[in-house]
């Protein structure tokens, strides 16, 4: 590998100790009822942030903000420079043009999958889901008294393809208005064409079933594949799609809660718009715009070193447990940096499997069955971290299952 011009070696404290309330290192009893975990000496390789520096430009516009002395309320400008930042980024990396006034600020994914969800269906109505996949889907689901319909993804040896003959069954079902799509797909890491794309967008469209594409993972592409946006299918699935970025993800900045929604049909955009409204979500913190720009406008280097250093991280891991734990299985991603971990072969059930991985080797991973039922026997694990943490986690796991 290269020489890196960033430190991703680098391990920096996020315990206790530091300061930084991080909760992928801390508070695991609140999260994991149940399991007697270690706070002070467990790994946390969970929730999906990076145990990176965010970029130096990211960290010098915060700075000098902070040196102001003054967090008052924000003008409007701050939101336009930074939509203005994230059309250069989308068009650099999507090759996807986007007018800034097709753009929704709000904190975060969840909230505007939340207030869509809201504005484009009633109690009751169906929602389409792929599990496994990111759990806040069917919390936000079930919270606003809708019915999920799950479009269970098919595996097949690790491979994950869409179920569209079932798709179109349920999309035809006259009270299913909604189907959240994820791409690229957490937890399974698949990046999907945009020949799938295209089938399963306009199976919705045909049914007059909304989209809602997550494409929060968008800038992390495993080398040997390509990212499409549902944005450039056609004319008229982008009529019929809202879909949601961030910075959060690719520069590590999840704690200052910025995030855009993309909506080209103006109709939807208004009433979407009025949604966020009605539900007063807060305006942006004093950083947030302003990291989100610094980020979008300097930030291609960064990824661009970022993916080659995670890539490798997963290279390592499935060779190593090829080596070592064949009984354990992991399927390189795609995309995201998130890998989607397979103990069946060990033989155990989920608990047992759970309570070894949390308790003996003290390894902090989101649980399979978190992601839906068909996550059973499944761990999902976090390697956008320092390869020092990745060794020492495998390390530890081949101890907790080498002799079972």
């Amino acid at each position: 590998m290269n020489k890196q011009h960033y430190d991703f070696d680098r391990v920096i404290s996020r315990g206790d100790k530091s300061g930084s309330y991080s909760i992928k290192w801390q508070s695991f009893e609140e999260k994991f009822p149940g399991y007697n975990i270690d706070t002070q000496n467990s790994l946390g390789m969970w929730i999906a942030d990076m145990d990176f520096l965010c970029p130096p430009e990211v960290i010098s516009a915060i700075k000098k903000r902070a040196e102001h002395g003054i967090y008052g309320y924000l003008a409007p400008i701050a939101l336009e420079a930074f939509k203005k930042a994230a059309a250069g980024w989308f068009e650099r990396r999507y090759d996807y043009k986007v007018p800034t006034d097709w753009m929704l600020f709000i904190s975060g994914v969840v909230p505007s999958i939340n207030a869509a969800i809201q504005e484009f269906s009633k109690p009751g109505d169906g929602i389409i889901i792929q599990n496994p996949v990111y759990y806040p889907f069917s919390n936000s689901i079930k919270n606003n008294g809708r019915i999920i319909r799950n479009n269970s993804l098919i595996e097949d040896k690790g491979s994950y393809t869409m179920n569209f003959e079932n798709l179109e069954n349920i999309a035809k079902k006259s009270d299913t208005k909604f189907f959240i799509l994820c791409n690229p797909h957490n937890p399974v890491g698949r990046v999907w064409t945009k020949d799938e794309l295209y089938q399963a967008c306009q199976i919705c469209l045909d049914n007059g079933v909304l989209v809602f594409s997550d494409e929060i993972h968008a800038d992390f592409i495993m080398k040997d594949y390509h990212f499409s946006t549902a944005g450039k299918l056609s004319e008229e699935i982008s009529q019929n799609l809202i879909i949601s970025y961030a910075p959060s993800k690719t520069f590590n900045i999840a704690g200052l809660a910025a995030s855009l929604i993309v909506v080209p049909n103006p109709k939807l955009r208004e009433r979407l718009a009025k949604r966020m409204e009605a539900n007063n979500y807060p305006d942006p913190n004093v950083f947030a715009p302003i990291a989100g720009e610094a980020a979008y406008l300097y930030g291609d280097n960064y990824v661009s070193e970022l993916m080659e250093y995670v890539e490798h991280n997963f290279d390592f891991t499935v060779n190593f447990l090829r080596e070592n734990l064949p009984s354990i299985t992991m399927k390189k991603p795609e995309g995201t940096y998130l890998g989607w971990m397979d103990f069946r072969g060990t033989g155990l059930n989920s608990k047992e499997i759970y309570s070894l991985i949390l308790e003996k080797a003290k390894v902090v991973v989101d649980l399979g069955d978190w992601f839906g039922s068909e996550g059973d026997g499944f761990i999902r694990i976090n390697l956008a971290c320092p390869k020092y943490i990745v060794i020492e986690a495998l390390q530890r796991l081949k101890k907790a299952f080498q002799n079972l």
